[in-house]
């Protein structure tokens, strides 16, 4: 066991009295650290067993605990690393700044020390491994955090491949995804077949499902909190690695020892740089049509320690895609030629600054600076020259341009306050100026003369302003409770909306292995989005709530059972109920088709109600550790001009999900990684009949064919079930420096899962003239057996 202990840097700064006749209290404080890397760690149990109180610490490694005068023993621990125990005789309030070992091979000792107690866990909350994460099997070897969430209990991916998550019946907009602190528009990659979360660069990830904190708002179905590293101060570190669609690069170290820390991740796909040597190498002919793609994440932080008390953080993000298609053709080369160009740009941008600070030994405050941006850019460049004898020269050139997108400017204030070692406050505010631009659309064309067409709706500016306070008191030894309230304003085009939402969630020990919870949320979102319906350039509108549009709401009531079994096994049940309204849905008939302009008209609004119960096995000792999940659930939406106004399946209603995740360390260079998923299948909606329309005399016109339809999402498609495998292999470590080669296999049984189905319609004339229609359901299945290998190696 390791432990480092500076001596006492501070004195009385704040003094309390307990409630208790018999003795004072003092506050022992401090952060607790990686021993190597001198990283903060979150969430690090810190317990006095004399006195029986604890307390954990808080998103910047902070913590304060509140014990009685006198001596004791102060256990320290973290999972993944060796428990340090610390003797104590407190006459005053004390600092104690704690680091920690990491465990390495004595990993499964440290599981059974340092597991998650029950009385800890939090209802609708799941604290997901980033290792965990890396160890998934994944589609071409891209390890994902968001396709690794949804093997999580009521989580859900909505079409083969994609990285879009259904929470609880809610749509993919209805998540509230933060990467330190800041939210992210658009959390895919590659049309959606990877998300933008650089593995290497995180941290911490925690999954809110229900019982949502009050520091947290602004969607209706989950909250996905994202912190990356901060760098390791002590020394340069990283990693790189190659798989089948990107490379990755990964650094970390000192700008100024034990002080200033930085950390750099990048990945990029390499596969346009293929993509252009075959274009050059087989392409010959100028007549041809060629298209690439490439996309990139960068991720960059600095940590910078002022004193013992205050520390800045720095940090941004930016990734983007891009997809390029030249179609030729050539006449002539001297006299005749023309092209085409399209161009497809998106991405986010986003930039940071945070300052935390220990006002005393139980109160600690940070602050935050933010600029988010999100754009999605189409172009399009026609141009045609000829020369000839008898017409001369003619010139024609186009442009289109479609552009949109999301400013956000932000700033948080956020204090904790722990007046006890069982009960901690926090309390804040939050605003953030929006800029919506829902599109830009011009077209540009020169013959003879020159003809602009602008159709450009006027921005939309708007004001979110948010108050929350929130207090999570250990009442006694088996109750525990967090209640909360955030009030939130949203000021558009001169109207206010204003709510008041509390929040609740209640833990009662039944015995030492048995807790029972409820908890209770209201929610807002003030925030629409309008998708497309394209299969692959899918075009995504962030749109705000108007006059006509009110914002969605949200009630969610839920209560579960955790049973702890030996050796740190969990059984859990949760069984939720979720009520929304104001949520929108198409009009029949209407689509999205890009353009945002009267797309008020478009949509109706109405209500939608979620319910399912939710049971979840997991072990997390040992050398064999997985989870497993079943998920009985049902999904509806309800509109007055929609369906008749009559209940209808929502479009991510799953009767049926069962998730399987096992990790095996075989031995100390070989681990094996498994998981299987199963769900009923997606909700689409299919006519019964197709009544032909008749001729228009005397022309070669028809009038157009009339649906029936029964109900909307009437159909089911063909369940869905694949498994994936993995295995990794550690070559031998030279102090810190070893490889890692890793092969994995998606959909190992090759499944044809559906991902689309068409409906083909077929007219033959029989004998006697008369006209008959045959209908036929044709699958798309994108994804069958891939293979996929990846190499890191560590430094």
């Amino acid at each position: 066991m390791y432990c480092k202990i500076p001596k006492i840097v501070g004195f009385v700064l704040l003094f309390c009295v307990s409630v208790s006749i018999s003795a004072q209290n003092y506050i022992v404080s401090g952060y607790v650290r990686d021993a190597e890397t001198k990283e903060i760690l979150i969430g690090s149990s810190i317990y006095e067993a004399e006195s029986k109180k604890g307390c954990t610490t808080n998103g910047y490694g902070f913590y304060s605990l509140t014990l009685p005068r006198g001596k004791g023993i102060i256990r320290y621990s973290s999972l993944g690393y060796v428990s340090c125990e610390v003797a104590i005789d407190l006459v005053k309030d004390t600092v104690i700044q704690v680091y920690l070992r990491p465990a390495f091979e004595e990993l499964s000792e440290v599981v059974i020390s340092s597991a998650a107690k029950l009385k800890d866990m939090r209802l609708g909350t799941i604290n997901v491994s980033v290792q965990q994460v890396k160890n998934t099997p994944a589609l071409l070897g891209e390890t994902d955090l968001m396709k690794s969430l949804q093997f999580m209990p009521g989580v859900q991916h909505t079409t083969e491949g994609k990285s879009d998550l259904s929470v609880r019946g809610g749509s993919p907009d209805q998540n509230l995804i933060l990467l330190d602190g800041v939210a992210i528009y658009n959390a895919n990659h590659v049309f959606g077949f990877l998300s933008v979360f650089n593995t290497d660069a995180l941290k911490k990830v925690t999954l809110y499902k229900s019982s949502f904190p009050a520091r947290f708002g602004g969607r209706l179905s989950s909250v996905i909190d994202i912190t990356a590293k901060d760098g390791n101060k002590e020394k340069f570190s990283g990693s790189a690695s190659i798989g089948l669609p990107t490379l990755k690069f990964n650094l970390e170290g000192p700008i100024v020892k034990d002080k200033t820390s930085l950390t750099f991740s990048a990945r990029r796909t390499y596969m346009d740089l293929l993509v252009d040597a075959a274009n050059k190498w087989f392409i010959k002919d100028d007549s041809d049509s060629r298209a690439n793609f490439f996309f990139h994440d960068l991720n960059a932080k600095i940590h910078h320690k002022i004193d013992d008390k205050t520390y800045i953080y720095l940090s941004a993000y930016n990734g983007n895609d891009k997809l390029e298609q030249v179609t030729s053709e050539v006449e002539d080369k001297e006299t005749g030629h023309s092209s085409s160009m399209e161009k497809w740009d998106w991405g986010n941008t986003i930039i940071s600054g945070k300052l935390s600070r220990i006002l005393s030994p139980n109160l600690f405050f940070k602050s935050t600076l933010t600029y988010n941006k999100y754009h999605y850019k189409i172009t399009t460049d026609d141009e045609y020259f000829n020369e000839n004898d008898s017409l001369g020269v003619q010139k024609a050139y186009r442009n289109f341009l479609f552009s949109s997108g999301i400013k956000d400017y932000s700033i948080f204030g956020d204090f904790e306050y722990f007046p006890s070692s069982n009960h901690s406050i926090k309390f804040g505010a939050a605003y953030t100026y929006h800029d919506f631009n829902p599109e830009i659309i011009s077209l540009k064309s020169q013959s003879d003369t020159l003809i602009v067409t602008d159709n450009t709706p006027k921005h939309t500016y708007s004001n979110e302003l948010a108050l929350y306070a929130e207090d999570d008191w250990d009442i006694s030894e088996k109750i525990r409770l967090n209640a909360g309230l955030r009030f939130s304003l949203f000021n558009v085009d001169g109207k206010n909306y204003t709510a008041i939402d509390p929040r609740a969630s209640l833990r009662f020990l039944l015995t030492n292995n048995l807790s029972l919870q409820a908890g209770y949320s209201l929610m807002q979102q003030y925030v629409h989005l309008l998708s497309s319906n394209s299969v692959i350039l899918q075009t995504d509108l962030w749109v705000p709530a108007t006059g006509k549009i009110k914002p969605m709401q949200s009630d969610q009531y839920s209560l579960g059972i955790l049973y702890e079994l030996p050796k740190s096994i969990f059984l859990s049940m949760e069984a939720y109920y979720k009520d929304m309204r104001n949520v929108i849905e198409y009009k029949d008939g209407i689509n999205y088709t890009g353009v945002s302009a009267g797309w008020e008209n478009k949509v109706e609004d109405g209500i939608g109600r979620a319910y399912g119960i939710e049971f979840s096995l997991e072990k997390r000792e040992g050398r064999i550790t997985g989870t497993a999940s079943y998920t009985l659930s049902k999904s509806e939406r309800k509109f007055d001009e929609i369906n008749f106004g009559e209940w209808f399946p929502a479009k991510y209603d799953r009767r049926h999900v069962i998730n399987m995740l096992l990790n095996c360390k075989l031995n100390e260079k070989f681990d094996l990684t498994a998981t299987w998923t199963y769900h009923s299948g997606n909700r689409i909606t299919l006519p019964l009949m197709t009544y032909v329309g008749p001729d228009v005399p005397d022309t070669d016109r028809r009038i157009g064919n009339l649906l029936e339809l029964d109900y909307r999402n009437n159909y089911k498609m063909a369940n869905y079930h694949r498994l994936d495998m993995g295995i990794s292999y550690t070559f031998k470590k030279k102090k810190n420096r070893y490889s890692m080669l890793n092969m994995s296999i998606y959909n190992v049984y090759n499944r044809m899962n559906p991902y689309k189905l068409i409906l083909e319609s077929d007219m033959h004339k029989k004998e006697s003239g008369e006209v008959v229609y045959t209908h036929k359901l044709k699958q798309i299945t994108l994804f069958p057996i891939i293979p996929s290998l990846s190499y890191t190696y560590h430094f």
